[in-house]
C-alpha cells in the first residue's frame, strides 16, 4: 500500500476478466446510466480509471454535497436514478446531506463509495479517510445500502441496487466498495441490467370498493402529492377528475401532477379556513393519491379529509402512518388511477361535483390570502418569462415559499423545491443537475442570497460544463425565514440573521460569465429571457425590501 492509501493496479489477465471497478461502470452501462456526479480521490481511483473508456459522460461538482444534489435534480427533470461517485469518509458524509434530501422527497439516486481495504472495515486503524461506521451512516437516509466484499459480488450488488431502485417507492440507495475489491480481478459471468420498473398493480376487488365509493360521491375532491409526478399518473388524474367533475389540490412536492390552469384545479393552495379549505368542508368523500401528508403539508396535521376517504400509495408503511384511511390502495398512482378511471366510467357516476366558477372563485380567493401574496409580483415575472415546460428549481428562500402558493405549474417534473428535508442550498446544484437532463428545457435556479452561498462553488461546475442557466439571487443580505420567525416568537430578539455578501455581479466577472442587477419585475424577466439564450451561466441578482 502506498502513502496515499493507494494500490498498485493488477494486470489484466485475459478479456474474461474484468476488475471490480470495471464491472461497476459495466452495470452502469448495462442500466442504461449515461451520466454520472463525482469528484475523484486516491479511494476512487479505480472508478475512474474504468470510467475513462466507458460512454457514460462525467460531472466534476466541486464538493460532494453539489454531486448529490446534481444528481437529485437530475433525476426530478428525467425519472432516471440520479448517480453520484464519492470517496471514503468525508466523500460520505458530504453526500449524506443531499441523500437525506432525495429520501424525505422519494427521489431515486444511486451512491457508490469507496471504503479502505476489507482487512481494516470499520477498525480505525489510521487508514486514510477512516470512518467507523460508513454503512451505518448510509444506513439513515438511504432505502437500502451494502457492501461488496469480492470483485466476483460486485455485479450482484449493482444488480441489487438497481432492481430497489426499480421497485417501490422511489428512494435512494448506496453501494459500498472496500479499495482492493475494486482492483480485484473477478471472471465476468455475462451480467445484465436488472428487471425494468416493477409496477405495483392495485387489488381487483379493492378497485372495484373505491370506484363504487367515487361513483356514489355527491362532490369528491382529490388531494395529489410527489407520488402523482414521479409516477407518470397526471394524464389519468386529468381524467378522473373531470369525469367526476372533483377539484384537484395537490402538495407542494404534488405541483405539475395536474396543470394549474385547468378549471378543476386549486394548486397548493389549502391552508386551514381558507376557501379552498372549504370546498373540502363541503367535500363528501376524498382521495388522497402519492401523498404523505405529512405535517408541513398539513399544517402539524390540521388538514381535516372527509369520511370516506380512499388513499392510493406505493408504500404500505405511509399509506396509514398519518391518515387513516376508509380504504387504502397499496399501488402504483398511474396504474391504480388508470384502473380506476376504466371502472369508474363503467359505473356512470351521477353526482354533481363542483362547478367550475366555484373552484375558480376559490382559487382566486386563496391566492389572495396566500401568504406574502403582495409579493407575487417577482414571482408572476418568473412565470412569464418561463415557458409552459421550462423548470423552476428553487431553494429554502422566501420567495420561493410564495411561488410554492402562486407560481402555477402546468407540467410534471418543472417544479423542484427541497421539501422534506428541506436543506439550504439544494437550488443550483439541483438546477445544474436538470439542465443536463433536459438541455433542451428553459431551468431557472431561484435562491436567497444565504443559501446561495452554501452551494455558489457549484457555480464554477455550471461554467466548466457551459450550462446555460439563469440564477436568479432575491438578496437581502438576511436568513429571512429564521429573523421573521424571531420577530414573531422570540419578540424581535434578532441573532446570527444579518449577513455580509459578496457583490453578485463582481461574482460573475470573476468566474467571466454575465451579472446584472435587476430593479423591478419586469426588468427581472427581461433578463431571464436573456440569460436563457445564453450558452453560460449567468447571475441575476434582485435586491428585495427586508421581509422584515
Amino acid at each position: 500500500m502506498t502513502a496515499t492509501g493507494s494500490t498498485k493496479i493488477p494486470e489484466r489477465s485475459g478479456h474474461h476478466e474484468r476488475t471490480g471497478a470495471q464491472i461497476v461502470i459495466d452495470m452502469l452501462e448495462q442500466n442504461g446510466v449515461d451520466v454520472v456526479f463525482g469528484i475523484p480521490g486516491v479511494h476512487t481511483l479505480a472508478l475512474y480509471d474504468a470510467l475513462h473508456s466507458s460512454s457514460i459522460r462525467h460531472i466534476l461538482p466541486r464538493h460532494e454535497q453539489g454531486a448529490g444534489f446534481m444528481a437529485d435534480g437530475y433525476a426530478r427533470a428525467s425519472g432516471k436514478p440520479g448517480v453520484a461517485l464519492v470517496i471514503t469518509g468525508p466523500g460520505v458524509t458530504n453526500i449524506a446531506t443531499p441523500v437525506g434530501q432525495a429520501f424525505t422527497d422519494s427521489t431515486p439516486m444511486l451512491v457508490l463509495s469507496s471504503n479502505v481495504e476489507r482487512a481494516h472495515l470499520d477498525d480505525m486503524r489510521g487508514s486514510l479517510h477512516d470512518l467507523k461506521d460508513q454503512l451505518g451512516v448510509m444506513a439513515a437516509v438511504t432505502k437500502w445500502n451494502a457492501r461488496a466484499m469480492s470483485a466476483d459480488s460486485v455485479a450482484a450488488a449493482m444488480g441489487k441496487a438497481f432492481s430497489e431502485l426499480r421497485s417501490g417507492r422511489p428512494l435512494p440507495v448506496h453501494v459500498e466498495f472496500p479499495l482492493d475489491v475494486l482492483d480485484e480481478m473477478a471472471p465476468v459471468a455475462g451480467f445484465s441490467s436488472a428487471p425494468e420498473h416493477r409496477l405495483i398493480s392495485p387489488d381487483p376487488e379493492l378497485i372495484d370498493r373505491a370506484a363504487q365509493i367515487l361513483a356514489n360521491a355527491e362532490q369528491p375532491i382529490l388531494y395529489c402529492g410527489g407520488g402523482a409526478v414521479s409516477s407518470g399518473a397526471s394524464n389519468a388524474l386529468v381524467q378522473l377528475a373531470e369525469r367526476l367533475n372533483a377539484p384537484v389540490i395537490t402538495s407542494i412536492m404534488g405541483k405539475g401532477a395536474f396543470p394549474e390552469d385547468h378549471p378543476l384545479s386549486l394548486g397548493a393552495l389549502w391552508e386551514q379556513g381558507n376557501p379552498v379549505d372549504d370546498l373540502l368542508v363541503a367535500s363528501d368523500c376524498a382521495m388522497v393519491v402519492g401523498s404523505k401528508l405529512g405535517s408541513q403539508a398539513t399544517h402539524g396535521f390540521q388538514l381535516q379529509l372527509p369520511s370516506p376517504t380512499i388513499r392510493i400509495d406505493i408504500d404500505p408503511r405511509e399509506i396509514e402512518l398519518n391518515y387513516r384511511p376508509s380504504l387504502a390502495l397499496v399501488a402504483d398512482a398511474r396504474i391504480a388511477l388508470e384502473t380506476l378511471l376504466d371502472r369508474v366510467n363503467n359505473l356512470n357516476p351521477t353526482g354533481s361535483g363542483f362547478a367550475n366558477e366555484v373552484v375558480r372563485a376559490a382559487r382566486h380567493a386563496a391566492e389572495r390570502t396566500s401568504w406574502h401574496a403582495e409579493r407575487r409580483s417577482h414571482v408572476d415575472a418568473l412565470r412569464r418569462a418561463i415557458p409552459r415546460d421550462g423548470v423552476l428549481v428553487a431553494d429554502m428562500t422566501q420567495m420561493a415559499y410564495v411561488a410554492c402558493g402562486v407560481y402555477p405549474v402546468y407540467e410534471p417534473r418543472t417544479f423542484m423545491f427541497p421539501s422534506g428535508y428541506g436543506t439550504l442550498g439544494f437550488a443550483l446544484p439541483a438546477a445544474i443537475g436538470a439542465k443536463i437532463a433536459r438541455p433542451d428545457a428553459m431551468v431557472v435556479a431561484v435562491v436567497g442570497d444565504g443559501g446561495f452561498q452554501y452551494t455558489m462553488a457549484e457555480l464554477a461546475c455550471a461554467v466548466q460544463e457551459r450550462i446555460s442557466l439563469p440564477i436568479v439571487i432575491f438578496n437581502d443580505s438576511t436568513y429571512s425565514a429564521v429573523k421573521e420567525a424571531q420577530k414573531e416568537s422570540r419578540d424581535g430578539r434578532y441573532i446570527a440573521v444579518d449577513l455580509v455578501n459578496p457583490d453578485y455581479v463582481d461574482l460573475a466577472k470573476a468566474y467571466g460569465i454575465p451579472g446584472v442587477r435587476v430593479a423591478s419585475p419586469e426588468q427581472l424577466e427581461a433578463e431571464v429571457l436573456a440569460a436563457s439564450a445564453r450558452s453560460m451561466p449567468t447571475i441575476i441578482d434582485v435586491p428585495i425590501d427586508p421581509w422584515v
